[in-house]
């Protein structure tokens, strides 16, 4: 199976947040649009009917006779239903009088719901105050759908008498928005209900269903646009990542020279410089291991030729078998030690190394040093000076280790004193013991100070070997600092370690 990338990664969320959004835009907007559309419909159809309740309570006396005469308005006729006459002419030259003029109001009405501007196609109808439709066609027809009618009548079955009703329904597959306006309590020629209505509502859906492939059309294109640019940003994203990958793939392959230089983000460029950096220090150790086999090599190859040699005189009686002796004992000694120190440091560096932190008496610790030391001193006519604080320091340290590192550093200053090695012991600002070691000899070539604590590094004098590494080591993993250079004559070691507290 193919696995993921940066790139598909990046392309999949964009395409997925797209079209999220182009369907909770579609969504949004119908629900929105449908709001709108109810809210018109509703609103003009209330003014159409405001419209036309005017123009019948103001009209309605000229055409019907008062209720206190006693003459009902006008039945509504039976028959089939079918076309109206095409005009009003046609209506009243084939009508009675009074149906003639019930024709004029109606038409008189229709005028008046033809004038307001508006969008929907929207009719009425007149309900007597007996909930019978009146009908101005003397021939019994009726413009108006018996189902229709019907339903607007069972309307008014469960509206009030006193307030305005909107309504939405739908007969024969078709939808229809009405409003039921009572008007009896303001007439008094019997007429009950006024009934706007209106089937336009269906063509306002047909017009909401091409406003929506239009915004559709325009979401995919929109949506196929951010793709477009989401497929080329992940790629732009995605092609440092994989330049970097093919740069660390030849550090794995031990090319180390090779630096990164290619332009990339802010983001990137920590992680571009610590690369360089891992690829520097990695070419850094890889020399200094090579130069560190050469020389262990040369280190274990001398002694060993030098015991094999004098062994070998031994057995033929070639040599004196007392001082090859001696000899083979001193190259043996020398090889163990340098042993016991690649051990030691492997050590230090493993996982596994535990630490025993204790209390301990700086003091008993820095004259303990010095005194395992003096007869290495005395031998190279070095006289070792301590010079300790006027009072106790307690820290909080692992001492056989702490130990190592300070009499590794008084063995080497030893070995390059003409007369003095010097230890002084001091307190800082920040809580911290200040050891300062140093000799009167020749100090270190300052090529070679940068280099002194490489675990792999030997100057030229070929004789720094294997403590300062294991110095550093010790003091770094106790929290400390160590450091080195020259002093106003010979070499100077500087170390800081925290103390658990001071003693008066």
């Amino acid at each position: 199976m193919k696995s993921s990338t940066i790139k598909g990664r990046i392309f999949r969320y964009n395409l997925a947040i797209t079209l999220l959004l182009i369907i909770l835009t579609t969504i949004i907007f119908n629900f929105a649009i449908r709001l709108y559309i109810e809210k018109e419909i509703i609103g003009q159809l209330n003014k159409l009917s405001s419209s036309v309740e005017g123009t019948a309570l103001e009209h309605g006396p000229d055409f019907f006779k008062p209720d206190g005469t006693n003459t009902p308005p006008p039945k509504p006729l039976s028959g089939d239903y079918m076309k109206p006459p095409t005009t009003a002419k046609t209506i009243i030259s084939s009508t009675s009088n009074k149906a003639s003029d019930l024709f004029r109001y109606y038409f008189m009405l229709d005028r008046s719901l033809r004038q307001p501007l508006s969008l929907l196609n929207a009719d009425f109808i007149l309900i007597d105050k007996n909930k019978n439709v009146i009908n101005p066609y003397s021939d019994g027809t009726n413009k108006t759908s018996s189902n229709l009618i019907s339903k607007l009548k069972s309307e008014i079955d469960t509206s009030s008498k006193n307030t305005n009703k909107t309504i939405r329904f739908s007969v024969s597959g078709t939808q229809y928005a009405a409003v039921v306006k009572p008007v009896s309590d303001k007439n008094t020629f019997g007429l009950g209900w006024i009934i706007i209505y209106s089937s336009s509502i269906q063509k306002i859906n047909q017009l909401q269903f091409y406003i929506n492939v239009i915004l559709f059309s325009i979401l995919i294109i929109s949506a196929l646009i951010t793709v477009l640019f989401s497929s080329r940003i992940a790629k732009k994203i995605s092609e440092p990542v994989s330049s970097l990958s093919e740069h660390i793939g030849y550090i794995a392959g031990r090319n180390f020279g090779e630096k990164i230089d290619m332009p990339v983000d802010a983001e990137l460029q920590g992680l571009v410089n610590s690369i360089n950096i891992m690829s520097l220090k990695l070419e850094a150790y890889d020399k200094a291991q090579k130069t560190f086999l050469q020389n262990v090599s040369h280190e274990f190859r001398t002694p060993l030729m030098s015991i094999q040699s004098y062994a070998e005189g031994i057995k033929y009686d070639v040599v004196d078998a007392n001082p090859a002796a001696d000899i083979i004992m001193d190259e043996s000694k020398r090889l163990t030690h340098l042993v016991e120190d690649l051990l030691y440091l492997s050590r230090l560096d493993a996982i596994e190394e535990n630490y025993d932190y204790v209390e301990i008496d700086f003091i008993e610790l820095i004259v303990s040093s010095a005194e395992r030391l003096s007869a290495i001193a005395a031998k190279n006519n070095v006289k070792i000076s301590v010079k300790n604080l006027s009072k106790n320091i307690i820290i909080y340290s692992d001492e056989e280790k702490l130990s190592r590192a300070i009499t590794n550093i008084i063995s080497n200053c030893i070995r390059y004193a003409e007369s003095t090695v010097t230890i002084v012991s001091n307190l800082t600002l920040d809580n911290m013991l200040d050891i300062t070691i140093f000799d009167d000899g020749p100090g270190f070539d300052e090529k070679d100070i940068p280099h002194i604590f490489d675990r792999f590094y030997k100057g030229k004098k070929g004789k720094f070997g294997l403590g300062l590494s294991i110095s550093k080591n010790i003091v770094e993993k106790l929290h400390g600092t160590i450091t080195a250079g020259n002093g106003k004559k010979g070499a100077l070691f500087s170390i800081q370690i925290p103390i658990k507290n001071s003693l008066t």
